[in-house]
């Protein structure tokens, strides 16, 4: 397994165990340092995600790679029942606490290519900054089409690559230079915030990330790019 600063060269984990290891050490930091680096912005997305899902009062959602839950008050109002999967222990430990207060929401730790549940268990999927961080976003792509009812709908919020030759060397100044500098500073995790811009700068977006949703099983509706591409959204459904 790769020590922490190996995983600051990669731009593609080798192993759920890479990625369960990384995400417990920065967990304490992780909800803080999303905020800092994104000045909030963060969540202006996370909301635009929650209201382009549909709303199922009867149904289940599933929230892939959880992480600490930050969607999952948003989406449990809309929902019979939100389960909540992530492959960190610590990072679930801490989506527990936040929500608490949410009795119908499950905590399951799992990895997100190979999940415990039978087939069409779901009418709604949602994943946020968790796709890229998968040894194979294909399978596990494939994974969620799978446990996801026909005529269901899946919502990725992920991140990209600006198309503004400006705003893009901009971005990628900011990401190689302040992004690992803070997140080393608070997290003390120097090589996860070297990591993590990598996977973004590394990652298949907009027409590209459709091509591999359809390629997965499912059929892109809608994709939204967010603040000149350094994020996008993606609403797909499976066919009936």
């Amino acid at each position: 397994m790769e020590n922490v600063s190996d995983m600051s060269r990669v731009s593609r984990p080798d192993s759920v165990g890479d990625v369960r290891n990384m995400f417990d050490r920065i967990a304490p930091t992780y909800d803080k340092l999303n905020g800092v680096l994104s000045l909030g912005i963060n969540r202006l997305w996370e909301r635009r995600l929650v209201r382009n899902l549909p709303k199922v009062a009867s149904g289940l959602c599933l929230d892939v790679c959880t992480g600490t839950g930050a969607l999952v008050p948003r989406l449990s109002p809309h929902y019979r029942g939100v389960v909540a999967v992530d492959i960190s222990t610590e990072m679930l430990s801490r989506g527990r606490k936040r929500c608490q207060a949410l009795p119908q929401t499950a905590w399951i730790e799992s990895d997100a290519q190979d999940m415990p549940f039978a087939d069409e268990s779901f009418d709604v999927i949602s994943v946020s900054y968790g796709v890229r961080n998968l040894p194979s976003p294909e399978t596990g792509l494939r994974e969620m089409c799978r446990v996801c009812l026909p005529g269901g709908t899946i919502g990725v919020l992920e991140f990209g690559q600006p198309t503004n030759k400006m705003w893009s060397s901009l971005y990628q100044w900011y990401s190689k230079n302040v992004i690992p500098r803070v997140g080393a500073y608070i997290s003390g995790d120097g090589g996860a915030y070297h990591y993590l811009p990598r996977t973004a700068a590394a990652f298949p977006c907009g027409t590209e990330f459709e091509e591999l949703l359809k390629k997965t099983g499912w059929v892109p509706r809608k994709t939204i790019s967010l603040c000149g591409g350094i994020a996008y959204i993606y609403i797909a459904d499976k066919p009936a």
